[in-house]
């Protein structure tokens, strides 16, 4: 995992175009992989296993492009028992998305394309209905991981099974495909989304609704700026703004000192702002 640290690049950095995504998706779909994709190293742990590999959520950062992505990636919702008993992934995904300042320019969902949908995956689509909120569908990307980048077979897939079809309407047919390559991406699907995600922000900021944010994001930040104050003290070199960016970015991903009380707040209603 990229952190944050100060550094005298750090003023610079702020002046590169940002994307800020987070991830969600079942076990085993390939959000990690997708993750790597997007920043264009690896930095989230993936492979193909039976278990859960990200029990936590995670945060990686990295300029593509020109860009600098923001990329948060979660535990598989609907994870098993044995998972769930030791982490509460509702809690984690929640936390990461009213921690992270100032919000997300997209939610990307993936799906993987070898897998039937189950009664599992129904649930799973539920359950972030729930928790995410109907507005959260203007900033989702699906990304379809583990078929070959053939359009043509992605819409019978989707036209085959009506839930799929019911989400790429709600999304408005913001779907790309990542392919069957276990190692990388191909070029081509990642142009493809960049392209998809540059018009979805374009989109949502023509109406003044560039970030998708969390409803507790407010109650949140009156314990982070106990967290800031902490961080000044032993980097008083460094500006609010960057120890702000610093100990939301830690508090997403569970290393905040506060953690405890962030975990208390369990609404899950969630706006745009």
């Amino acid at each position: 995992m990229q952190k944050e640290k100060p550094s005298a690049s750090a003023e610079s950095n702020r002046k590169i175009e940002e994307r800020r995504v987070i991830l969600v998706g079942k076990l085993g779909a390939g959000k990690s992989h997708s993750g790597n994709g997007i920043l264009g190293t690896k930095q989230f742990k993936s492979k193909q296993c039976w278990s859960s590999v990200t029990r936590k959520c995670d945060y990686g950062t990295a300029v593509r492009n020109g860009i600098r992505y923001r990329i948060f990636d979660t535990p598989g919702i609907n994870s098993p028992k044995n998972i769930s008993n030791e982490i509460d992934v509702e809690t984690e995904i929640r936390r990461c998305l009213f921690c992270t300042s100032p919000g997300f320019h997209a939610i990307v969902l993936v799906l993987s394309a070898a897998e039937r949908i189950t009664n599992e995956d129904l649930q799973m689509l539920k359950t972030l209905d729930k928790m995410l909120g109907e507005s959260s569908f203007r900033y989702m990307i699906l990304v379809v991981t583990k078929l070959e980048n053939d359009e043509s077979l992605l819409n019978e897939m989707i036209a085959a099974a009506p839930e799929v079809a019911k989400l790429n309407v709600k999304c408005e047919e913001r779907r790309v495909i990542f392919g069957d390559d276990k190692k990388e991406i191909p070029p081509e699907c990642l142009q493809k989304f960049d392209k998809v995600l540059t018009e979805l922000i374009e989109e949502n900021t023509k109406y003044g609704k560039e970030y998708y944010r969390h409803k507790y994001y407010d109650q949140a930040t009156g314990i982070l700026k106990l967290d800031k104050d902490d961080y000044k003290k032993k980097h008083p070199e460094i500006s609010d703004s960057e120890a702000f960016e610093i100990v939301r970015n830690e508090a997403a991903v569970g290393r905040s000192p506060r953690d405890s009380e962030l975990r208390k707040i369990t609404d899950c209603y969630c706006v745009i702002s």
